[in-house]
């Protein structure tokens, strides 16, 4: 491969082989703009190497068992899926857990928008009631006392025992601390957080404690991307992964909404912006596959070598 690329050329090659593991597409309660096949079909046409399909009320590692069987096209896509942990599945349920696990779930989601924090910051928004579901009950790791709560730790052990990955869903920044303190001491050696800087309210600070602990920050395209679920200007981003280090961040779609555009065309976005912000194809490389693909246990794609190619002005 040649040293320099038409840009158009370059996002095509960096979005080939790229891993999205925030993945929102139907069928959910909440509506989406596209259903896992579509979803699917997009990645594949894209040439994507993985995707983590994500719902806040269910797991659907049966539903990825089935569509990996049966589907059509390129089949060397991996289709992951997640456990999470929200009332739907009975909150901290290590049941639900080992069974989703068993059927080849990748990732456990601690509590998302029944998480107490989530309830309290976006308590406006009362999604619960618009969906017509009966209200949450607001889960947190932590007792009224600040400790880890006992119900808790064997889903982490289940987490290590599979090799999983520990994501700490929409819990705060507080609780984040001793939920992967005590992970680690139970073997737990992936963990990731997801838009650290929204829900979460992680400061600079936390980006590079949490780093320092092993955990993988993923920063999403529907918070960076032009559109009505912008969160922060385009430079913080750069001053986040300076913050955290090139090898522990991640960035992911966390699209699928009605009112976002879709994962792939968002995605693209996102790399598009990457590169516009000065990082080099071999670490938007790294941000959009390669960390990803080491989070999750699966290999690599081979084939292009970013080491050494610039794109064109």
């Amino acid at each position: 491969m040649s040293d320099t690329h038409d840009r158009a050329e370059l996002v095509d090659l960096l979005l080939r082989g790229a891993v999205d593991l925030h993945c929102h597409s139907g069928p959910s309660v909440m509506e989406r703009k596209l259903d896992h096949l579509e979803q699917i079909a997009d990645a594949e046409e894209a040439g994507r190497h993985a995707v983590l399909f994500k719902d806040h009320f269910y797991s659907n590692a049966p539903v990825m068992n089935v569509l990996s069987r049966y589907r059509r096209g390129n089949r060397s896509i991996h289709l992951l899926s997640g456990v999470p942990l929200n009332n739907q599945l009975g909150g901290f349920n290590a049941h639900a857990v080992e069974y989703g696990l068993s059927l080849g779930a990748r990732m456990v989601w601690m509590p998302t928008l029944c998480s107490r924090n989530h309830l309290t910051t976006a308590f406006r928004y009362n999604l619960h009631g618009r969906l017509g579901m009966r209200a949450p009950q607001a889960l947190s790791v932590l007792d009224d006392f600040g400790h880890l709560r006992d119900e808790v730790k064997p889903i982490l052990e289940l987490i290590a025992e599979y090799d999983a990955v520990l994501c700490g869903g929409h819990l705060h920044i507080s609780e984040m601390y001793p939920l992967f303190s005590e992970a680690k001491s139970r073997g737990v050696q992936r963990m990731v957080v997801s838009h650290p800087t929204y829900w979460i309210e992680a400061r600079r600070e936390d980006l590079a404690e949490l780093s320092a602990m092993g955990v993988y920050l993923e920063h999403c395209a529907c918070m960076l991307i032009e559109g009505v679920s912008r969160k922060f200007d385009f430079d913080t981003l750069r001053d986040y992964v300076d913050v955290a280090g090139i090898d522990r961040t991640i960035i992911g779609s966390d699209l699928g909404q009605t009112f976002n555009p879709r994962p792939v065309p968002g995605f693209r976005a996102v790399i598009e912006l990457c590169l516009d912000l000065g990082f080099t194809p071999q670490q938007i490389r790294q941000m959009t596959c390669e960390n990803a693909c080491r989070l999750v246990g699966i290999d690599a794609p081979e084939g292009v070598e970013f080491r050494n190619v610039a794109p064109t002005a």
